[in-house]
């Protein structure tokens, strides 16, 4: 017996494999740069691999403990103009908090978002 639904669902569960095999766009190492930080220069890398990478950012003044330690990122958007992903620093250091960065694409190497407060954050490929 045939039953359309069935051969939806397997039509579905195809296209989802197959999208989900698709490469992210945006894999590779990142230089970041976070400006309109008074105290410390903040920078360092992010390296994307599809859904999963690494957020490391240092500062000349270290003082806070988050800072400085590399922590897990989750790919949640890699569309042809933005990426998002969120910094899971509390995996590292309990306390330490997480947060997701919404970056828009300016060009093939470069991609820029906003912190909370206005701040902003560059990606540039390596």
């Amino acid at each position: 017996m045939y039953r359309p639904t069935l051969a939806l669902l397997a039509v579905f569960a195809l296209s989802s494999a197959v999208f989900a095999q698709t490469a992210n766009p945006y894999n590779g190492t990142w230089t970041v740069l976070l400006e309109g930080f008074e105290r410390a220069k903040l920078q360092g890398t992010a390296v994307v691999k599809d859904e999963v990478g690494t957020w490391h950012v240092t500062a000349s003044s270290r003082t806070d403990a988050c800072i400085g330690r590399e922590s897990p990122i989750t790919v949640q958007v890699a569309s042809a103009e933005e990426l998002v992903f969120k910094v899971n620093r509390s995996k590292v250091l309990t306390g330490c908090p997480d947060f997701t960065l919404k970056f828009k694409k300016i060009d093939d190497k470069t991609m820029k978002a906003q912190l909370t407060d206005g701040r902003s954050v560059t990606l540039t490929r390596n």
